[in-house]
């Protein structure tokens, strides 16, 4: 089971539990050839005997659709496995952490196995939370480096050496990709950093180049406003909606939202696409209101920009820019991601913990070059 530790190899890894999806960024310390992993965010705690069967369809399909854990004796399906053969939830009125260990364990296992890594290795890894979060961070670093010691994957036992924990506020990644491109320039502003994703909305605010430790988050991430077309249309859901909706855009384009229509006689079907339109419109305008209305409330007047980031940022885009009129605002600040990272085609969806990714890893190779280790020698 054991090796000598100097022989082991380093997995760097970089996590985002998104509302939408778990988003991750890694590689090894040796090669340096970063990928990326998605991971639906569903979890659900299951009976050991269930999940063992998926061992049988093991090398068929994708390891991340097949993904479950057995920690300390209770087994949680994750991904796909627990969306598709289990009906789980996404957990959206949870707090982020509570998940997060199954879904950390379930990630460090499939990126095992795209890298072949075997059971027993190093960790680094570096995830975000929300900033209401973070106090957190110290119990979650402590209960992961118990659990990844030694847990049960649909490949056998696992024997993971955590090594290094970062837990940072999200839009940390942002943050520092945009304080690596403007410099000294920062220590003369006040700059708010606005995440909106599909869950939260959080705000980081720097000054001077100081970054406050009482971050904002609020629940008004985009699952406000589908819940709101949900109750005004028939038979959809929120994991329907979504990419229809964004995909529709802010004029509410009628192409994408067809495959939302249920009806199959042609007149019915125009009177859904109607009745679907005219209750995204006024979602999208009651949510713009409640998002903008608490952005006003934790967003200083004598902001000197605002830095807009995450997938619902970009879809609010319209709104937001409208709201603070005469303000600067910036959109897409971050790291440039390479295509074969990106293969998902994510793009601002992915800018946060790919720019966490990059700093990291670099906190990582001067850590270890400063104690004369060279990539290679675990």
């Amino acid at each position: 089971m054991s090796r000598n530790t100097q022989d082991l190899p380093l997995l760097i890894l970089a996590l985002d539990f998104g509302g939408s999806a778990t988003k991750a960024i890694y590689y090894t310390f040796d090669k340096k050839i970063p990928a990326s992993l998605i991971m639906e965010p569903e979890v659900i705690k299951v009976p050991l005997e269930s999940v063992t069967s998926a061992k049988e369809i093991l090398g068929a399909t994708s390891p991340e659709n097949i993904a479950w854990v057995n920690i300390n004796g209770e087994t949680f399906a994750v991904g796909y496995l627990a969306l598709k053969k289990y009906y789980a939830n996404a957990g959206l009125k949870e707090l982020k952490y509570e998940r997060a260990i199954a879904k950390t364990a379930s990630a460090v296992w499939v990126a095992s196995q795209k890298l072949r890594l075997g059971c027993n290795f190093q960790l680094s890894l570096a995830c975000l939370l929300p900033p209401g979060e973070l106090e957190n961070k110290e119990s979650l670093g402590e209960q992961l480096k118990a659990v990844l010691a030694n847990y049960i994957t649909p490949t056998g036992p696992m024997w993971v050496k955590l090594i290094e924990f970062k837990c940072l506020p999200e839009g940390a990644g942002i943050y520092l990709a945009y304080q690596k491109r403007v410099g000294e320039a920062l220590k003369r502003k006040v700059v708010a950093l606005a995440m909106i994703g599909y869950r939260n909305a959080s705000v980081l605010i720097s000054d001077r180049g100081v970054v406050a430790a009482d971050g904002k988050t609020s629940d008004l991430g985009m699952i406000r406003l589908l819940e709101r077309v949900v109750a005004k249309t028939s038979g959809q859901t929120p994991s329907q909606l979504a990419p229809a909706i964004v995909a529709a855009g802010s004029e509410l384009s009628p192409v994408p939202l067809l495959q939302l229509l249920r009806s199959t006689g042609n007149a019915n079907k125009q009177q859904e696409l109607q009745q679907i339109q005219k209750a995204i419109k006024l979602a999208r305008s009651e949510y713009s209101a409640a998002l903008t209305s608490w952005l006003s409330q934790v967003i200083p007047r004598q902001v000197d920009e605002i830095l807009f980031c995450g997938g619902t940022a970009d879809y609010m885009k319209k709104e937001l820019n409208l709201h603070y009129r005469g303000k600067s605002c910036l959109w897409g600040v971050g790291a440039n991601i390479p295509k074969q990272v990106d293969q998902f085609s994510l793009l601002g969806r992915l800018a946060d913990v790919y720019s966490l990714f990059l700093y990291f890893s670099q906190v990582v190779e001067k850590r270890y070059q400063s104690v004369g280790i060279r990539g290679g020698d675990f």
